[in-house]
């Protein structure tokens, strides 16, 4: 009677992996750099970490949103786009919070389903108070950084450029 039970349960296990691959869809490998484009057109988030004003580290906190303006870019061989992004928050600072801010071209390029690496530039700055002298800065900025698809609906993403030196995530819309 066991063997029975122990070859009828492995003749069902057998018969419902067989019925359970015919109905799952194989998925196609693409190339790294040639799958398919982003759906997604506009992005939000927020950004934490190491800001920098003049020669003062400090930690900052910036909210980012990002718009689609041209979904299959310049390259016509490999899956690329440009957005637009803002983004903007506090940097604390020698005990004082300063306004940093950013807006710039980020230019994505998708390597597979999972990772997109990306290129910016823009212009950045500080808005400083009067503990600071009142200063507004306006400089160039470029950086790099990478998105990590978590999800269908969570991005993680890492940055780096002169003035900033951030983790967080975006949600695409």
């Amino acid at each position: 009677m066991r063997k029975a039970t122990l070859a009828a349960s492995i003749l069902s296990l057998v018969l419902s992996s067989f019925a359970f691959a015919a109905n799952t869809p194989t998925l196609v490998p693409v190339e790294d750099w040639k799958g398919g484009a982003d759906s997604a057109a506009v992005h939000l988030g927020g950004l934490v970490g190491l800001g920098i004003l003049d020669s003062q580290a400090g930690l900052t906190l910036m909210g980012t949103a990002s718009k689609k303006i041209i979904p299959r870019g310049f390259i016509s061989d490999i899956n690329d786009s440009v957005s637009i992004e803002a983004q903007a928050g506090p940097l604390w600072t020698q005990s004082t919070m300063v306004f940093h801010y950013s807006f710039h071209i980020r230019w994505d390029f998708q390597k597979d389903a999972k990772w997109t690496l990306y290129a910016l530039a823009g212009l950045a700055g500080d808005v400083t108070g009067s503990s600071l002298g009142n200063r507004f800065i306006l400089l160039p900025r470029f950086g790099i950084g990478s998105f990590y698809r978590w999800s269908d609906h969570l991005l993680l993403r890492g940055e780096w450029s002169r003035e900033l030196m951030a983790v967080g995530v975006s949600i695409p819309f």
